[in-house]
């Protein structure tokens, strides 16, 4: 009877082994039970990444206003500047009276050298006086052609009432026909350039080559 009470009591401990399993797997769905609320947060996470997409939006919008607002011309700035606000006086210089200013006064404008045989060089001389109220200064004496240049002119202030030269060369190497070179004097006078002229005719030989 010993024998047949601890089998008894053997028995008896097994179902008690047996109902600790169900308490161990029934912890298996709390923990699936997680796993919906892991994921009910990945919509909020979307949510966030879509504020910088509108605020972007909002920045585009709020720089584009203004650049709408400068194109359209209808719209103006009470403080913008406009031609109608330029106001362009005249000079000193042009108010100035002419009275007072060098001029030159030339006894020709210009000059003939006649005919002459191709190859051949002439100077003419311009003759000029300062009938002007103030010193007269000549900065430049050009011709548009290398084959007429200013060769002498003076140099230094010429005072009024008094006058002075110019002497322009010429060279009619590989010209032909008639002639009419202009000259350009630039000075401190109104206009500042006066234009003189060198005219004749170069009799080039037959069948020789000239330059137009």
């Amino acid at each position: 009877m010993r024998t047949t009470g601890r089998s008894i009591d053997a028995a008896a401990s097994r179902p008690a082994a047996n109902s600790q399993q169900p308490a161990a797997s029934s912890q298996q769905p709390a923990a699936s039970s997680q796993q919906p609320v892991a994921s009910s947060q990945q919509p909020a996470a979307s949510s966030q990444q879509r504020i910088p997409h509108s605020l972007l939006l909002l920045a585009f919008i709020w720089v584009l206003a203004p650049a709408c607002r400068v194109t359209d011309h209808s719209e103006r700035d009470p403080k913008a500047i406009t031609t109608e606000v330029l106001d362009d006086p005249a000079s000193g210089y042009a108010a100035g009276d002419t009275a007072d200013l060098p001029h030159m006064a030339f006894d020709s404008m210009a000059l003939n050298f006649g005919r002459i045989a191709q190859g051949a060089q002439v100077e003419r001389t311009f003759r000029f006086t300062n009938d002007g109220g103030s010193t007269l200064i000549i900065t430049d004496v050009r011709s548009t052609c290398g084959c007429t240049v200013g060769k002498d002119w003076p140099k230094e202030p010429v005072a009024p009432g008094q006058g002075g030269t110019i002497t322009v060369r010429f060279d009619s190497e590989g010209r032909g026909g008639h002639i009419d070179k202009a000259v350009t004097v630039t000075a401190n006078t109104r206009p500042p350039t006066q234009v003189l002229r060198l005219i004749g005719e170069v009799v080039a030989p037959p069948g020789a080559a000239v330059v137009e």
